[in-house]
């Protein structure tokens, strides 16, 4: 098992190469079958959908999410059969005191509510609310569904997993955190909810899994936290673009090398290091050239390092 990837395949295959409680923490968000529920519906309620081929988003006159190479449109039964065998195999790869995040929502149909109540044959230790404040779904019928569910899923039922809430952002169990508007994938996570995860189960170095990873959302957080990831997602497309934004991510956390010097461009004559180590010796003395030096270093950080449109490599 490969930690620091994103593993093209489907979920629950790629699950079952993994060995027994090597993971320690799962967030996770399976595709809604929205499809099944939406297939006779025409309505135009602005919802977005991805275009891979030019990488936008474009409306869609339907409620369900356009994944690709996924059809989000499986019979009822067979989509929950499906689903609590993957929540098996997240189990058997989840340490003893390990966590899985599972997020769902309920399905409003027909003027019913179908609730993910697969969930209930595993040990749920809380059901966490997800407070998105806001909706596209504007049908008449119903007060506005701003809500989904975070299950706080457990090994076992004796199990006593890995927590501290003192490192939360959100210490109750209702989350407000605004959708990522921002992302360009159908259905992202966005970051905050990802990082409350994290910072409240694991420690650096921990792995955390993501068995459909989309857009990479939970291993860009596992980068920026020092966890090591491991995605698993059946478009390669969106392999691709996960991985780009995780890469980008990389690149701009090495701009500081620990020591709060910048890295050497190629091609740069002098000694890069001890050069800028003089710089930041000048200012915490104040020198009395202090004012040039730093003037000097504010032009070599914006047209060295922070300016995208110059092509230097690293």
């Amino acid at each position: 098992m490969e930690t620091n990837k994103i593993y093209q395949g489907d979920c629950l295959e790629v699950l079952k190469t993994f060995p027994d409680e090597s993971i320690n923490l799962i967030v996770t968000s399976p595709p809604y079958n929205k499809g099944f529920w939406s297939k006779n519906r025409n309505m135009n309620n602005g919802f977005k959908s991805f275009n891979h081929k030019n990488s936008t988003t474009i409306k869609t006159k339907s409620r369900r999410i356009e994944y690709g190479v996924y059809d989000d449109k499986v019979n009822p039964k067979e989509y929950a059969d499906n689903q609590r065998e993957v929540i098996k195999e997240c189990l058997r790869v989840l340490k003893k005191d390990g966590s899985l995040f599972y997020n769902h929502i309920d399905i409003l149909s027909e003027h019913q509510t179908k609730h993910p109540v697969w969930v209930y044959d595993f040990p749920v230790k809380q059901v966490i609310i997800w407070n998105r404040k806001n909706t596209p779904k504007l049908d008449k019928s119903y007060f506005f569904p701003i809500t989904e569910y975070i299950f706080w899923i457990q090994k076992e039922d004796k199990s006593r997993t890995k927590f501290n809430r003192k490192k939360a952002i959100f210490n109750s169990n209702v989350w407000e955190i605004n959708p990522d508007v921002k992302n360009k994938f159908p259905a992202p996570f966005p970051e905050e909810l990802v990082k409350n995860c994290i910072l409240t189960t694991t420690d650096e170095k921990d792995i955390v899994l993501d068995c459909y990873s989309g857009s990479g959302t939970t291993a860009l957080v596992c980068a920026k936290t020092d966890r090591k990831y491991i995605g698993i997602e059946l478009n390669p497309e969106f392999v691709e673009l996960a991985n780009i934004k995780i890469q980008k991510e990389l690149s701009q956390s090495k701009l500081n090398n620990g020591n709060g010097i910048p890295p050497n461009p190629k091609g740069i004559g002098y000694p890069w290091d001890d050069y800028m180590k003089k710089i930041i010796i000048e200012i915490e003395t104040e020198s009395e050239d202090s004012l040039i030096i730093k003037e000097l270093g504010r032009w070599l950080n914006e047209n060295f390092v922070n300016k995208a449109n110059i092509k230097i490599e690293w």
